[in-house]
């Protein structure tokens, strides 16, 4: 059979298994006689380049070995640096989270004094001097400071979240009181028509203010059109305009 015979032949090409022998033994011999030949000439170099080259292979591993080093330590570095910022990460977290609950419950004790604008559903009473009411009544007729204490007072009893009169925000300290024929509100003039609304449940507060023998019946005896309740869906009120700043009291701090 010629090993040489190509398939065009019918033959297949087979390569005897001495001649693959032969060729690695060829390949092994001519890398050996390589790695011979680059030895005997190296030995053959001159005492000064061969040192030359010694050093420099030498400077080559300790060069290797330093940038191995510091590539070891960057990447010790590095990882430290990631913990490093994972922990800021979670740091800012937690401090953007406490201050935006810090933030929310400052601004539910804002809301509960009465420092903010606020809207939402409720009821408007307006409360009137009488035009067509019987002689002799006289100062029945007209409304007074403590007709709009006596409604401000119901109202809160009633649940409400937040009352204003003639757009004056009322406060924790608010007070009420007659000057002649003025009513002062926190030392700020209002007269006829008072309009006092309230944020809340209007069916809830529009009864309150409706029972029997209530401070709006005893104003309705005079004259019905006296008194005045709207439902309101959606009112808004200004925040509450006086000062808040104590002159004598401080706060006690916690005990502990």
């Amino acid at each position: 059979m010629n090993p040489f015979a190509t398939r065009s032949s019918g033959y297949q090409w087979i390569w005897p298994t001495s001649a693959m022998a032969l060729v690695l033994g060829v390949m092994l011999t001519m890398a050996w006689i390589t790695a011979q030949t680059r030895q005997s000439r190296f030995s053959e170099l001159p005492t000064d380049v061969r040192d030359r080259l010694n050093a420099a292979s030498l400077d080559f591993q300790g060069e290797y070995f330093k940038v191995q080093q510091e590539l070891k330590s960057l990447r010790e570095s590095f990882g430290e640096l990631r913990e490093e910022n994972t922990k800021l990460q979670n740091a800012v977290a937690d401090q953007t989270k406490s201050s935006q609950l810090l933030n929310e419950s400052l601004q539910e004790v804002k809301t509960f004094a009465g420092l903010t604008e606020v809207e939402g559903p409720g009821l408007m009473i307006t409360l009137r001097d009488a035009k067509n009411a019987p002689e002799g009544l006289g100062d029945y007729a007209v409304i007074h400071d403590i007709d709009v204490l006596k409604v401000v007072n119901e109202l809160w009893n009633a649940g409400a979240e937040s009352i204003s009169v003639n757009d004056l925000r009322v406060g924790p300290h608010t007070n009420f009181r007659c000057v002649g024929s003025v009513i002062l509100v926190d030392r700020v003039q209002i007269a006829s028509p008072v309009v006092i609304r309230a944020i809340g449940d209007p069916k809830t507060l529009e009864g309150a203010l409706d029972l029997p023998l209530g401070v709006l019946a005893e104003i309705r005896q005079v004259e019905p059109a006296m008194v005045k309740l709207e439902r309101v869906e959606n009112m808004r009120m200004p925040g509450f305009a006086g000062s808040t700043k104590p002159k004598f009291m401080k706060a006690v701090p916690p005990k502990g």
